[in-house]
């Protein structure tokens, strides 16, 4: 696929994988996107590497999850701040089912550890299916945790471990693009029949 059918957008988050250190992985969010170069914000992320180095970066967006080769350039002037010259792009993975749009009370909790301090947020689902969904809240989730879901369904609730795709915040609501990283089987066959 050319880099030209791939645009990423601000706000967007990124996972780069460091070729030579197949170890280390940093996060960061998209800032700018200037055609075969995307500044990428790596924010409290492990250190950048020093000099050029090459990186595969994922890319998480509603219909798929873009794999993107590339080099990525430290900014003398800005510390947590790289350029990722892109150089390939693969379009790894569809949505395996579509999305219904439903509106349910859900929860997302952050648990660090300590019983004591579990901070959660409430909101609505937007859509939903066995493999994520979108959430409004009126709070901001903590940044740089993965939510536990609870999703409150007539029958009962699910709950599974997520993943923040994408978080955009627009006048007084948050909007999160969540994936299930664990939810069993008979709760994504429940979020199937949803309609």
């Amino acid at each position: 696929m050319s880099s030209a059918a791939w645009k990423p957008t601000p706000g967007q988050v990124a996972l780069i994988e460091l070729a030579e250190d197949a170890e280390q992985c940093l996060t960061g969010v998209v800032m700018d996107n200037g055609g075969s170069s995307v500044v990428i914000d790596l924010g409290a992320s492990p250190s950048p590497p020093a000099e050029d180095t090459a990186v595969i970066a994922s890319f998480f967006t509603p219909e798929a999850l873009y794999r993107v080769r590339a080099r990525a350039h430290p900014r003398e002037d800005q510390h947590a701040v790289i350029d990722l010259n892109v150089e390939e792009v693969e379009r790894v993975q569809r949505r395996e089912s579509p999305r219904s749009r439903v509106e349910l009370r859900v929860a997302l909790s952050a648990f660090d550890g300590e019983a004591s301090a579990m901070p959660s947020v409430v909101g609505t689902t937007v859509d939903i299916s066995p493999g994520g969904c979108r959430v409004r809240t009126a709070k901001q989730f903590p940044p740089g945790h993965d939510p536990t879901i609870t999703i409150h369904l007539p029958d009962g609730d699910v709950v599974a471990l997520g993943q923040v795709l994408q978080a955009t915040h627009e006048q007084d609501e948050w909007e999160y693009r969540l994936a299930f990283m664990d939810i069993d089987d008979s709760d994504a066959k429940r979020l199937a029949d949803l309609d």
